[in-house]
């Protein structure tokens, strides 16, 4: 075997090089030395061992392809199912229109049409007008002039209007056109995207209408509705405001708060306001007082909160207004005449009492103690018959049982005598008036004098 190249060590280095370093080593192998000896005898185990290493690596190969293939094919079908999904997902769909000098000759709509239309690219074919039918007879001149502007090579930007679905509803679509220019600048088409917009624009619409029945109440409320911002400054205000302050909306949005506020009303106010600005209460309630551009003073109930936005942090603060000055004036009118009664009522020489159906008292004048020697307090609750004297008990209680039969502030005159806390009897000229339904008094008023000297007077002369 001498003079047989050695090539065994050559195998790693061939092992990692190309096809032609493995064919040059097969090649010198296989030729004959100077002896006429064949290489393939001396070198038959180099051979076999790079056989074996060959498979071992073809194997590995293919191991190493399979799995590539595999990864690639899963790659493909997990982008192949998003790219579905996607598709699925949208519903915008895009047509397109060539153009033939300036005229369109021709439009193809793409299949996702039927998602938002309810027809079919076919059914666009077949008709050629159906993509002006479908649209809402209010809406066409709007589409048609933007049709006629890109035909012009005008770029009209995105279009809203409605479609009549195959299936009769009506539905808001936007249309977006990009046109298509030859190289001299000739419109050559042009491309749309229709997207379907109806859910926003019925959002659109519900809130407008609910914007616009919330102005109109806040316009007619009877009562003043006023928004400020958290300076006091007045933004907002609605009729009921203007007509009560005799200010104009522009006058009033101009001033704060505490300009037409009495002064130890607004201090009393900002109070209750910071509280309300921390978020410490929800709503505030008072009375105060505002200046008129004419300078009178009016008083008004406030309620006040604040409008948050969805962090919580307050956005303005609205204040529903009540006028209080006529309830007021009437409060103050009812005191003077309250007091005024009162003053009639102690100095008056005639004594007013008030009894229930059974003649109890429930309300008796200061002038009783003067006639009667009783105080109001001693006599209240207690039974007006007790006190009437026996032999006029009987026609007295058939006169009230009469009057309590009466209507409404009916009257009844009447003599009797009443006993006197001291034991004598006080000769009475009364007038009594059923109240018993009136909604504040409930009972029947006697209004009586005391006749005892002047009936004395009567019987003296009779004597003489």
């Amino acid at each position: 075997m001498s003079g047989i190249p050695p090539l065994l060590h050559e195998l790693p280095a061939l092992l990692s090089g190309d096809g032609a370093s493995i064919e040059t080593f097969v090649r010198n192998a296989l030729q004959t030395n100077g002896s006429g000896q064949s290489a393939r005898e001396g070198n038959a185990d180099a051979l076999i061992t790079l056989y074996r290493r060959l498979m071992e690596r073809n194997e590995a190969l293919e191991q190493s392809l399979k799995a590539l293939h595999s990864e690639r094919a899963e790659r493909e079908r997990t982008i192949e199912a998003r790219y579905r999904h996607l598709l699925e997902a949208i519903t915008d769909y895009t047509f397109t229109v060539t153009v033939q000098h300036g005229n369109a000759v021709h439009t193809k709509h793409s299949a996702n049409c039927v998602a938002i239309t309810g027809y079919t690219s076919q059914e666009y074919e077949i008709r050629s007008a159906l993509w002006y039918e479908m649209i809402f007879p209010d809406d066409r001149d709007a589409v048609v002039h933007q049709a006629e502007c890109l035909l012009r090579g005008e770029n009209t930007g995105a279009l809203e209007h409605r479609i009549i679905h195959k299936n009769g509803s009506i539905r808001w679509v936007k249309n977006t056109p990009v046109l298509r220019l030859a190289d001299n600048g000739d419109v050559i088409g042009y491309d749309g995207l229709i997207a379907d917009i109806t859910e926003r624009k019925e959002t659109e619409l519900a809130l407008r209408e609910s914007e616009e029945r919330f102005r109109f109440i806040v316009e007619q409320s009877p009562i003043g509705i006023k928004l400020l911002s958290h300076n006091n400054r007045i933004l907002k205000v609605n009729a009921t405001i203007c007509k009560l302050l005799g200010y104009t909306e522009q006058e009033l949005t101009r001033l704060y708060a505490q300009d037409i506020t009495m002064p130890e009303d607004f201090r009393r106010e900002q109070v209750l306001l910071k509280q309300l600005l921390a978020g410490e209460v929800d709503e505030i309630e008072l009375e105060k007082r505002y200046y008129t551009k004419s300078g009178d003073i009016i008083w008004a109930n406030i309620h006040s909160r604040y409008l948050r936005g969805e962090d919580g942090k307050p956005l303005v603060r609205i204040s529903i207004i009540e006028n209080l000055t006529p309830r007021k004036l009437a409060e103050e009118a009812l005191r003077t005449s309250e007091e005024r009664l009162r003053a009639l009522m102690q100095n008056a020489n005639d004594a007013v009492v008030i009894t229930d159906a059974e003649g109890n008292f429930t309300y008796l004048s200061p002038s009783v103690a003067r006639m009667f020697y009783y105080s109001p307090e001693m006599l209240l609750g207690k039974n007006a018959y007790s006190y009437i004297h026996p032999d006029d008990l009987e026609r007295i209680k058939a006169l009230f049982l009469k009057l309590v039969e009466m209507p409404l502030s009916a009257m009844e005159t009447m003599q009797y005598r009443f006993k006197r806390a001291d034991g004598s009897w006080a000769e009475l000229e009364a007038v009594s008036t059923n109240l018993l339904k009136h909604r504040v008094i409930r009972g029947l008023v006697t209004n009586a004098r005391d006749i005892s000297k002047r009936h004395r007077q009567g019987q003296d002369t009779d004597e003489e």
